[in-house]
């Protein structure tokens, strides 16, 4: 059995071999490109039998992931390692400050003997792909969450009282309103045309008397008058629908891959596809964790623990891992009040022992993730009636 230790960076990557005894094999350094690629499938082929090789990398972003993808074409399973675990493995082995890129790939070469060997390869390119996608569709969603706060920084100079009149919700109607009239006087001047135009935009909600309201606010309001501001309404607002399209491009994507995989995550009451591939993607290959204790780790849900002596003290989430994974779970938690009885009772009880909102939630987002991790190493749909 060989260990091959790669230690990845942006512009190569370094390699380590040892047998599983340690006794060293070879040690090279390869470019990222494909002169540099077929250097390391030629080491490879040379040492034989595939089944006879652990590949063990670092994880590092996206840095790695043409060498993955070249490594799974090749029929080459590898496991990857926190960057965290890691640096704790060194420690524990070393007492050497010493840190390159060839100790790192001879490092891990090593930790390859000390771990389980979960290999990831057979799942890599959906799960690269969706991860790619619902992380460029949350940049997508932040960044048109700016450009609505953009927009109402904007409202609070020159029509202050647009927003409230719509109960603070900038939906079809009043985003209409601000990129054809753009400013209070031409609000103020809308006439039976416009109303018949908005009250079919929105659906019958927008009466005759509320319009009336509307003009009537827009002639009294304390707001300024200002030409870059009413440039600017225009822009933010074709932004943001911009913004929405893309999204909605990226939702259809995400659905059809998601739809590809063998995920069970939406079978859970209350999660959307789009909601359950993102926690899908995120969480990745769920063969690589042994237990959903890992799983709340990575999602850096567990709690810091601190002791000293005979004391012991555990502090707050230590927030770790994949936000956009915490995140997915915590926003689901919520919902998940209303979809699973269970979830339910358990808050409530938690809530009148004096718990905080946002303890309880992270009990439940722990909950969630062992219920997720059941259903997909089972590969069993949700069942309500297994939920204590």
């Amino acid at each position: 059995m060989f260990h091959v230790g790669i230690d990845i960076s942006k512009f190569k990557h370094d390699c380590f071999i040892a047998t599983n005894a340690g006794d060293t094999v070879l040690s090279f350094t390869f470019n990222n490109d494909h002169e540099g690629f077929q250097t390391l499938k030629k080491e490879l082929v040379a040492l034989g039998d595939k089944t006879q090789i652990k590949i063990g990398l670092e994880s590092t972003g996206h840095y790695g992931i043409n060498l993955k993808s070249f490594l799974s074409k090749l029929g080459y399973t590898y496991l990857e390692f926190n960057p965290q675990l890691t640096n704790k493995f060194s420690k524990a082995t070393s007492l050497r400050k010493t840190k390159t890129d060839k100790i790192d790939a001879k490092l891990i070469s090593s930790m390859l003997g000390h771990f389980d060997y979960k290999t990831l390869h057979t799942s890599f390119y959906h799960e690269n792909d969706l991860k790619e996608l619902v992380r460029l569709r949350e940049n997508y969603l932040e960044s048109r969450s700016r450009e609505l706060v953009r927009l109402t920084n904007i409202l609070d100079k020159v029509f202050p009282e647009f927003k409230p009149f719509f109960n603070n919700i900038l939906g079809k109607t009043p985003l209409y309103i601000l990129k054809k009239f753009k400013t209070k006087e031409k609000i103020a001047n809308l006439n039976n045309d416009h109303y018949d135009t908005l009250r079919k935009m929105s659906m019958g909600k927008l009466s005759y008397p509320r319009f009336s309201n509307l003009r009537h606010l827009a002639k009294v309001s304390v707001g300024i008058s200002s030409k870059i501001y009413e440039s600017l309404i225009p822009m933010i607002v074709d932004n943001y629908y911009h913004l929405t399209e893309l999204i909605n491009q990226l939702d259809e994507q995400i659905t059809i891959l998601y739809n590809d995989t063998d995920s069970l995550i939406h079978t859970i009451p209350g999660i959307g596809i789009i909601t359950a591939a993102s926690i899908y993607a995120e969480i990745g290959n769920i063969n690589r964790f042994t237990n959903s204790g890992q799983i709340i780790a990575y999602a850096g849900l567990d709690v810091s623990v601190s002791q000293s002596g005979t004391q012991e003290h555990q502090g707050k989430i230590v927030k770790r891992g994949s936000s956009l994974l915490r995140k997915k779970l915590y926003n689901y938690a919520l919902l998940s009040l209303r979809f699973i009885p269970q979830f339910h009772d358990y808050y409530h009880n938690k809530k009148t022992l004096g718990k905080h909102h946002k303890v309880v939630l992270t009990h439940i987002c722990r909950k969630l993730i062992r219920i997720i991790f059941h259903i997909q190493i089972n590969k069993t749909p949700f069942d309500l009636n297994k939920i204590k």
